[in-house]
């Protein structure tokens, strides 16, 4: 044996029974109120008994003359046997105080006893919830306390705490998900560059034009892995939440962050862009809020067909400031939209796209991101017609400024 993990143990356990449990408590309060009780009944019955003895009148001596009595007793006899029932009279109230205290202290060893048992059944499912919080990891998620009886407290704290679990496991699952698709977006880039490089050393005749061809190509990869590498920050930051809040106008955010972006979509058939601008009062992160404008406008004019068009509007409603980008494409089916705003999640392959960037997949995830992080939501719905509809709404804020720019 090791003596020292013996007395280890033997602190462990002796704190553990020192330590105040809610078992403990539970049983400590029963057993106070109880005997609380107890003392208030014994001084009620006290009282009551004390007041009816001390109402009785003392014993008077009939007179000689009515011959109603065969007993003829002195008044020093009679004075003696007032003092004798008087005396009796205190013997019997504190007799009933003795009794009553010795009675009430059993009657609460029994109470103790009983709060104690009783407690540990109420709290029986406050273990199962503790067991099952223990057996927890990340690989077991999936479990359940599933807990039943009636809809009390403790029935509510079991269901809040499956809710929980559900919503880790969904957490998990996404941030499985989401290392595993940056790991594969990232390493794509990264291989390309390396094949790229390996051809060029590999041709010993290589001039300078074909150096160039490749350079150009080690360019262009360097800048889908940069784009890449911005998105992920932007979405880690768009997590996080806002560093500063200030009030902003989604209408001026928008006329202010349109003609940057629509410059980066040029083509003979870009897109026609429609505004309907109306005050969109909220308050938040300049940056982050520029960014959502950006990335909707962004993905409405990379997503699209030629000779088509993106509808921004902008407005207030039911206390809300919304920012709404519609813009035609080919049919959606309606299971896919909102798979459209996990990261890394790109449109159909089969969608036309009338930009030649390639997106990084992170686009819309963003701005998921950025929305939650403001407090608001974000709705995606499939055009009948084809294209999607975006709406954001944040919280309005009735001061804010035009303070976007």
């Amino acid at each position: 044996m090791n003596p020292r993990g013996t007395a280890l143990r033997l602190v462990s356990g002796s704190r553990s029974l020192a330590r105040p449990t809610v078992r403990l408590r539970l049983a400590a309060i029963y057993t106070g109120v109880f005997l609380v009780v107890g003392i208030a009944l014994i001084a009620i019955t006290y009282g009551l008994l004390s007041q009816q003895l001390n109402a009785l009148p003392p014993w008077i001596p009939p007179r000689a003359n009515t011959g109603q009595t065969p007993f003829v007793f002195s008044p020093a006899q009679g004075s003696e046997l007032n003092a004798v029932i008087a005396h009796q009279r205190t013997v019997t109230l504190h007799q009933l105080i003795v009794q009553a205290a010795i009675a009430l202290a059993l009657t609460t060893a029994l109470a103790a006893a009983a709060g104690w048992f009783a407690s540990a059944r109420a709290l029986r499912p406050l273990r199962s919830v503790t067991a099952t919080a223990h057996r927890l990891s990340q690989r077991n998620l999936d479990e359940r306390i599933a807990l039943r009886g009636p809809r009390d407290e403790i029935k509510e704290l079991a269901d809040t705490f499956d809710e929980m679990l559900g919503r880790l496991a969904a957490a998990f699952d996404a941030q499985r998900r989401f290392i595993a698709n940056a790991s594969h977006e990232l390493r794509t880039p990264l291989t390309r560059l390396r094949a790229l490089i390996d051809v060029g050393l590999a041709d010993p005749d290589a001039d300078a034009a074909g150096l160039r061809t490749m350079a150009e190509r080690v360019q262009a990869a360097a800048e889908d892995q940069e784009r890449l590498i911005d998105g992920l920050l932007a979405l880690a930051q768009g997590e996080r939440g806002p560093d500063r809040t200030q009030p902003i106008d989604l209408a001026g955010l928008v006329t202010f962050i349109l003609p940057a972006t629509a410059s980066r979509h040029p083509g003979p058939h870009q897109p026609q862009i429609l505004t309907e601008l109306g005050p969109a009062a909220t308050a938040g992160d300049r940056d982050l809020l520029a960014r959502l404008v950006a990335n909707l406008i962004d993905n409405a004019l990379s997503y699209n067909i030629a000779d088509g068009w993106v509808r921004i509007r902008t407005g207030s409603q039911d206390g809300q400031a919304t920012l709404q980008v519609t813009n035609t494409g080919p049919v959606l089916p309606p299971e896919v939209v909102p798979m459209l705003l996990e990261p890394f999640r790109r449109q159909l392959p089969d969608r036309t796209s009338t930009s030649t960037r390639r997106g990084s997949g992170l686009g819309l995830s963003i701005v998921a991101a950025i929305t939650d992080a403001h407090g608001g939501t974000i709705d995606l719905a499939a055009q009948a017609g084809g294209g999607l509809q975006i709406t954001v709404r944040l919280p309005a804020r009735a001061s804010a400024g035009q303070q976007h720019r």
